[in-house]
């Protein structure tokens, strides 16, 4: 409310000061007073909606010109004394100040502009960050965007806010799609299709960044410094980069963690009904399912696929996409 009413003010302010100059600039050239006033209208608005469009880096923006600017203002005054000690010709030195001025300017803006995520990370005084316009922004490791759980993630709300994707990871997942091994195609391309999902819910945001991080030689090493850049959570499977993030002190959402945490609980002893949804791999193996997805693998079931059946629980085993119980079917009554 308090940035609504200060771009009201702002507005306000813009056209009355552009019909007061108006008032003295316009009253000898023609048009009315009143031209000025609609000037500054136009100015103000202009502003504002430029500050709206790039409202997710725009204090990054803002910074990034003023510095260029003040860069390039200095380099072009260094390069007008070394100009006045070589040409001795003023009527020549006076008509390529102004030429050389705005070129050199333009050049030195371009390139901070360009290099601002480079310059963010090797000046550390100097920050370039995005301004924060929200507070549950979370950068996505590409094994997470292939598992189930993510989606329950955002769906449930928990991940509400803006995702992140580094353009490296895109990358990384193309070319696995794309390659020979066949584990890895899989995989690549079931999270390939989790981020179009992603995309298809239309909230929150997907976001490819495009921010370069030098000396990053890895994955993982690019994917915590964008968290901490962005000031977002990290959203990730893999332990060796979770890991990492804790050692960075970054906020984690670690969704094999998430899945354990939440699973119903089941000990070794406890007697459970479980339907026997189809053959298991092993002998006489048959396969069915807990409420939370965790699968049960029933010794002696494999002739009983659609029916409910009671068995004691022998040992649980954690892996990559879950829980899994291993149970023995209840004999008799």
């Amino acid at each position: 409310m308090l940035i609504l009413l200060l771009r009201l003010f702002f507005v306000v302010f813009a056209v009355v000061v552009g019909f007061g100059s108006g008032q003295y600039v316009y009253r000898d050239l023609g048009p009315d007073p009143w031209f000025g006033g609609a000037m500054g209208f136009g100015i103000a608005i202009t502003l504002i909606a430029a500050e709206q469009a790039f409202r997710r880096r725009f204090t990054r923006s803002l910074v990034a010109f003023l510095l260029g600017l003040g860069l390039g203002l200095l380099l072009s005054l260094l390069l007008l004394a070394v100009l006045e000690q070589v040409i001795q010709n003023k009527d020549l030195r006076d008509n390529l100040d102004v030429p050389l001025t705005l070129v050199t300017t333009y050049l030195v803006l371009i390139t901070v502009l360009r290099g601002a995520d480079r310059f963010r990370v090797v000046i550390p005084f100097v920050e370039l960050r995005a301004e924060r316009i929200d507070q549950g922004s979370a950068v996505i490791d590409p094994d997470a965007l292939g598992d189930p759980r993510l989606m329950g993630l955002v769906r449930s709300g928990m991940l509400d806010q803006r995702l992140i994707i580094h353009r490296r990871a895109l990358i990384q997942l193309e070319a696995a799609a794309a390659g020979d091994d066949g584990a890895a195609k899989v995989r690549a391309r079931r999270a390939l299709d989790g981020l179009a999902e992603l995309r298809a819910l239309g909230k929150p945001e997907v976001m490819i960044d495009e921010t370069e991080i030098p000396n990053a030689p890895g994955l993982h090493e690019v994917l915590v410094r964008l968290c901490r850049l962005e000031g977002a959570r990290l959203v990730a499977t893999d332990p060796e980069l979770l890991r990492l993030a804790a050692a960075e002190g970054l906020t984690r959402i670690d969704l094999n963690g998430l899945a354990v945490a939440f699973a119903a609980p089941v000990r070794p002893g406890d007697v459970l009904t479980i339907t026997v949804s189809k053959p298991g791999e092993g002998r006489g193996q048959g396969i069915g399912f807990l409420d939370d997805g965790s699968m049960v693998v029933i010794t002696d079931a494999a002739e009983h696929v659609g029916k409910p059946l009671r068995c004691t629980v022998l040992r649980l085993h954690a892996t990559a996409n879950g829980r899994m119980v291993f149970a023995e079917r209840v004999r008799g009554p």
